[in-house]
């Protein structure tokens, strides 16, 4: 029963019922992001790094993670708006709501905790987690930190309806890197190993990277994903012819009074 630990050992019953996703597709989904099993179950630490990106640093965190995911559809009826008005909302440039994990056609999920903290505080505050650097980036750095060419990644966002699964928070789309280097190591086309000179250093909300900033492949904990994924794309041309755990965020976030729940 819900909320797990850090330590739970999730069946695939837990995480169906953690994640709203159906129990037949909890397997399959988890290994877009390399996400195993530990024997037969699947250490929910191991999901909330490889899927959220977050690791809990305290039993609230803990707790707030171990109360599973909530469709943003869900979530618009609790906000008195509609799906569309909600997402509308979630994708404005600098909007105070949690973040939205969009991981694929009709899965755009928010983190139950937080949408509960917002709805009952005064304020619309909720409690911020900060993510693992590396696990999810923007899509102008997709093509360098991978080693592919820019062309691939713009085929590949091009089609809005099947995009890999990203992270939308205030307004900000990161896209997962390990789905991403999944969609590519599936694509079956070789990758590069130079920098590709159309990689753009800017990030989505129109902002320069900063000179001198590194680029380059994330090491640590989402290195590993990354590696196995190019691997994998090798090894299908031959046949044929996880960043690391440190912690930076945004804190505790808070909504004017009259926050986007009126759908205004």
């Amino acid at each position: 029963m819900l909320p797990f630990t850090r330590f739970h050992a999730a069946t695939l019953l837990d995480l169906h019922t953690w994640s709203t996703l159906s129990r037949n597709e909890v397997r399959p989904f988890l290994a877009r992001f390399a996400i195993e099993p530990l024997g037969r179950k699947f250490p929910m630490l191991r999901v909330y790094e490889q899927l959220l990106g977050v690791t809990p640093s305290d039993p609230l965190e803990d707790d707030m993670l171990g109360r599973g995911l909530v469709r943003a559809t869900k979530a618009a009826e609790w906000f008195g708006v509609s799906g569309d008005v909600l997402l509308d909302q979630l994708r404005a440039p600098g909007n105070s709501y949690p973040p939205l994990y969009a991981l694929g056609p009709k899965r755009n999920l928010m983190l139950r905790a937080q949408v509960e903290q917002l709805l009952a505080s005064p304020r619309n505050a909720f409690h911020g987690l900060d993510p693992i650097p590396g696990h999810a980036l923007p899509a102008s750095r997709l093509a360098r930190t991978l080693g592919v060419p820019q062309a691939r990644i713009d085929a590949m966002l091009a089609d809005k309806d099947v995009l890999p699964a990203r992270i939308i928070s205030r307004g900000r789309v990161r896209y997962i890197l390990s789905d991403v280097a999944h969609r590519l190591a599936s694509s079956g086309e070789d990758r590069v190993t130079e920098e590709d000179p159309r990689a753009e250093e800017t990030i989505e909300d129109g902002s320069e990277v900063a000179p001198g900033a590194t680029v380059g492949a994330p090491d640590g904990l989402f290195a590993e994903t990354t590696a196995r994924a190019a691997a994998q794309a090798e090894t299908q041309l031959s046949c044929t012819g996880s960043g690391a755990n440190a912690r930076r965020g945004d804190g505790l976030h808070g909504a004017p009074v009259e926050a986007k729940l009126s759908g205004t």
